[in-house]
């Protein structure tokens, strides 16, 4: 893993207040999916279209999160002489994309 000196969340503002606003509506979706699943008479469809929903929308902070560390560290590495290990890192965190 690289030196944790370099690898803080670099975030544009604008971009860190996107992403947790649309992580506040994936709480929201997720607990009205709990409430779903406490009851009887839902359809099944519908609660995947939810998790669907809850789905994308994690992906698009996901996304955020990932151009901003392209951005800010992997386009360094080089210079910095962790190349390799940043590499490393994201080709790990990709096995789950």
């Amino acid at each position: 893993m690289a030196d944790p000196t370099h690898c803080q969340l670099a975030l544009e503002p604008a971009v860190r207040d996107s992403a947790r606003q649309r992580l506040a509506s994936v709480r929201g979706h997720v607990e009205g999916i709990v409430r779903m699943l406490e009851r009887d008479d839902v359809y099944c469809v519908d609660v995947l279209r939810q998790l669907k929903a809850v789905d994308g929308a994690l992906a698009k902070v996901g996304d955020a999160v990932l151009r901003s560390h392209l951005h800010h560290h992997v386009t360094n590495a080089q210079a910095r002489g962790d190349a390799d290990e940043i590499v490393g890192e994201l080709m790990e965190i990709l096995k789950y994309r």
